[in-house]
């Protein structure tokens, strides 16, 4: 008996960041990739050939024009996230993912959140849930109640380099390991690296600055966010508990119970190796698809809420530290990524953030 393999799209699949996503569905048994959609030509062609794509497209309103695949990742840059997801929801598509942030202004994001809920669409965003060894196991460990109830956390590597941009993903793992909402802020923000100030924004709160300070949670608690100015420290984040403390890192987690370190059973597995965090969004979107649900883990909700509190921070912030609350009113309110992010190497460049040049084809 065989199985009918769900049909893919990749829209953005042979980016810096696409071209992982491209390798992962092409590794996935119960996936076909459809088609690539990517408007640059030359290395769309490279990669369609390397992995057998049958299909190339300029963009999605063409390949939607006469095929609507099962699933559509669309590894985009920020500006074109919002009307790619939105025309792959109307159209039918049973689930879309895109990277972060999933947008710069919030009035964009909910139009985006609501269209996907309004058609039944599974949104996935970003591969935050996977973004450490052992993260989700960890964090059903301590919904079992190892270390009692929460009484605090903090996002130890603090949020130097973009609130939003590269932020959300801290501000997401926040809210995943607790399993609470954020309901105020209070912000600072240090200098922008010049590269990085996006020449749209028309004031100051409109760029993605680096953030430090606190976030007040559902659960009565709050995340500290540090001041840092100095290397990065191993642990990413803390949760402490009535009755302990966890760790969380690039390698393991530290788990304490009481005053002493203990080792969970989960941590005898095998180490996952790779892009694990690829191959786990992308096996998110395969499982809603297959199962025939909307409810994904590390979805556009999530980091829709990112995206306000990045602002709230930077309005905080302005506002000389204050507290702000949630939701914020004025839904027009915008924070402008890295130019790359914005718009993508192929537009903006690829230097200004570090890359020599376009990527290659995965070895």
């Amino acid at each position: 008996m065989t199985t009918e393999k769900h049909r893919v799209a990749l829209v953005g699949g042979c980016g810096t960041w696409g071209r992982f996503y491209t390798q992962s569905y092409a590794a996935h048994p119960d996936c076909e990739i459809v088609a690539l959609v990517d408007k640059a030509k030359d290395r769309r062609e490279q990669f369609a050939e390397h992995y057998g794509i049958p299909r190339t497209c300029d963009s999605i309103d063409e390949l939607l024009a006469d095929d609507v695949p099962d699933i559509v990742s669309a590894i985009l840059p920020v500006a074109y996230i919002r009307d790619t997801v939105i025309a792959c929801a109307e159209a039918g598509v049973k689930a879309v993912s895109c990277e972060k942030p999933i947008d710069y202004q919030l009035s964009r994001a909910d139009e985006t959140i609501e269209i996907c809920r309004e058609r039944g669409v599974a949104f996935g965003c970003g591969t935050c849930h996977w973004s450490e060894p052992f993260l989700a196991e960890t964090v059903a460990w301590l919904r079992e109640g190892h270390i009692g109830e929460l009484t605090s956390a903090a996002i130890l590597s603090s949020l130097p380099r973009e609130v939003s941009g590269g932020g959300c993903n801290a501000l997401v793992r926040a809210m995943f390991v607790t399993g609470m909402q954020v309901e105020w802020v209070e912000g600072h923000i240090n200098p922008v690296e010049s590269t990085y100030a996006n020449p749209e924004a028309e004031n100051e709160t409109e760029i993605d600055h680096p953030a430090w300070g606190r976030l007040g949670l559902s659960g009565g608690i709050t995340v500290d966010i540090p001041d840092l100015d100095s290397d990065r420290p191993d642990n990413r984040m803390s949760v402490t508990g009535e009755n302990g403390q966890v760790f969380i890192n690039g390698h393991e987690p530290i788990c304490i119970v009481g005053t002493d370190p203990v080792r969970p059973a989960f941590l005898d597995a095998d180490r996952p190796t790779g892009r694990y965090y690829i191959d786990g969004a992308v096996a998110r979107m395969v499982e809603a698809v297959a199962a025939g649900h909307t409810d994904v883990p590390c979805n556009g909700a999530d980091y829709h809420h990112a995206l306000e509190i990045a602002i709230a921070l930077t309005l905080s912030a302005h506002r000389g530290g204050g507290r702000v609350y949630l939701p914020l009113e004025d839904r027009s309110l915008k924070l402008y990524p890295h130019p790359y992010r914005m718009y993508g190497g192929d537009q903006a460049g690829w230097e200004p953030i570090g890359y020599s040049g376009p990527p290659d084809l995965p070895e």
